[in-house]
């Protein structure tokens, strides 16, 4: 049976978080996000792996700003609760706007907070 190739995400205490794409092809640091800060750990973790597929593409693309964020209230979608998380970017290297959506989980949001205490 032939393995799965996944996202790999490095996330050590202490360490900026750093992703690499499927394939490997790229990899992505929170250090290339400014404003990444005001992001919870598991919305940076899901940025970033956008950030790497969009990498994956065009070469280009990067560093980023985040321009604005907002976030809705939970709703639920077929039998889990989910919050959905609108990220507004700025690509410096293209000089370009753009918007990611993001997804987040109750349960997500549920070890996020567990890690914090």
């Amino acid at each position: 049976m032939e393995r799965k190739v996944t996202d790999e995400i490095k996330d050590e205490p202490g360490k900026p978080i750093e992703v690499q794409s499927k394939m490997g092809e790229t990899t992505v640091s929170e250090l290339e996000v400014k404003g990444i800060e005001n992001l919870t750990p598991m919305e940076k973790k899901h940025l970033l792996l956008q950030l790497a597929r969009d990498r994956a593409k065009d070469s280009s693309a990067g560093p980023w700003e985040i321009v604005d964020i907002f976030r809705e209230e939970w709703r639920a979608v077929r039998d889990t609760l989910t919050q959905p998380v609108e990220v507004d970017l700025r690509d410096i290297g293209r000089n370009s706007l753009f918007r990611v959506l993001l997804d987040i989980t109750q349960l997500e949001r549920q070890l996020e907070t567990q890690k914090q205490e």
